[in-house]
């Protein structure tokens, strides 16, 4: 397990959104409530609601919990490099998100990074059960998957 301080730290881009991805999130959302899984920084903003089973900060808009066990609609559900832990987690978070979300945005890693702590899962459209509705490819590093259900 890697320490609060890893994800409460400002981590160097590609880990944490630049200004641009941000943007990209927020271009991508639908009218309505959010929920961010996980607390990324840069995103809080854009987010009614975070869940995180470990979240490094208190905040009434915290839900502490598992990301798959979400069982409450949202028009939009927000996840940066989540989908990368391992193929049973990101089939788990898809299922999940078909569910109780119209649009699902994920910012996905497409390799290893070097300055990666975490991650052996690096999917691509192919793997999903639920084809994409938009993808954006960034610089080799990372790709925007949206979802519309």
């Amino acid at each position: 397990m890697v320490d609060k301080n890893y994800w409460s730290s400002d981590l160097p881009h590609p880990l944490s959104p630049n200004v641009i991805d941000v943007a990209l999130y927020e271009n991508y959302m639908v009218g309505g409530s959010s929920l961010l899984l996980g607390c990324t920084k840069g995103l809080i903003p854009l987010s009614d609601r975070q869940l995180d089973s470990d979240p490094w900060y208190e905040s009434p808009t915290v839900i502490v919990g598992d990301w798959r066990d979400n069982k409450h609609y949202y028009s939009n559900i927000l996840l940066d490099g989540g989908l990368c832990f391992t193929k049973e987690l990101c089939d788990e978070i898809l299922e999940m998100a078909s569910k109780n979300c119209k649009r699902f945005i994920s910012r996905s890693f497409d390799k290893k990074l070097d300055i990666m702590k975490i991650a052996n899962h690096f999917p691509s459209e192919n793997d999903f059960k639920y084809k994409p509705k938009f993808i954006a490819r960034m610089k080799n590093d990372y790709t925007f998957y949206v979802w519309e259900f």
